[in-house]
C-alpha cells in the first residue's frame, strides 16, 4: 500500500513538472514570435512621461522616430519649446539609451569648442544646428551639424561633428 502511494505521488509530480515545462516552452515561443520593440511603441505615441527625478515625471511630446542604422534609432521630442533627441538601441526588445542631445543656440557652445571648429577642415561649412550631448557613461560633449555651403538644400547632406567640452574632436559615439 505504501509503495502504491509513493508511486501515485511520484507520477503526479512528474506529470505536473512536465505540464509546467510545456507551458513555459509555449509561452517562450509565443513571445519570440511576437516581439514588439519599445521603439515601435514610441513611434506610435504622441506624448509619453519622462522621469526627471525619482517619482517626478514630465510630459514629453514625441515629434518622430528615425532609424539611424539597423541597431539604433533617433527619437525626436520636445519639452515645452526645448528640442531634444535621444539615440536608443532599437535592435532588441528593450530600448537602451545611447545618448541624449539638447538643441542649443550656437552662442551657448563653449568658445574653446567653437575655436576648435573654426580651425578644422569644416570651418567653411554652414552650421545648421548645435547640440549639447550626454551619454550614460560620459561628460557633456557638443555636436555641431554642418553642411557644405550652397549644397545642403540640394543634397540634404548634414554632417555631425563631435567635440569634447575641452574642444577636442571626437569620433561619433553613434
Amino acid at each position: 500500500m505504501r509503495q502504491h502511494i509513493y508511486n501515485s505521488i511520484s507520477a503526479k509530480f512528474i506529470f505536473s513538472f512536465l505540464v509546467l515545462h510545456i507551458l513555459t516552452y509555449c509561452t517562450i515561443l509565443a513571445q519570440e514570435g511576437t516581439v514588439i520593440n519599445d521603439v515601435d511603441v514610441l513611434a506610435r505615441q504622441k506624448t509619453v512621461l519622462m522621469e526627471n527625478y525619482p517619482g517626478a515625471f514630465t510630459e514629453v511630446e514625441i515629434r518622430g522616430v528615425q532609424e539611424i542604422n539597423p541597431t539604433q534609432s533617433k527619437v525626436y521630442y520636445e519639452i515645452g519649446n526645448q528640442q531634444f533627441e535621444a539615440v536608443v538601441n532599437s535592435g532588441s526588445k528593450d530600448m537602451l539609451l545611447v545618448a541624449t542631445a539638447r538643441e542649443i543656440n550656437e552662442t551657448e557652445v563653449p568658445n574653446i569648442v567653437m575655436d576648435a571648429f573654426k580651425s578644422s577642415e569644416y570651418k567653411e561649412y554652414n552650421i545648421e544646428k548645435t547640440f549639447e550631448v550626454k551619454t550614460p557613461y560620459s561628460n557633456y560633449f557638443y555636436r555641431i551639424d554642418v553642411s557644405e555651403k550652397n549644397k545642403a538644400e540640394e543634397t540634404g547632406q548634414i554632417k555631425s561633428l563631435f567635440y569634447t567640452y575641452l574642444g577636442r574632436f571626437e569620433k561619433p559615439p553613434y
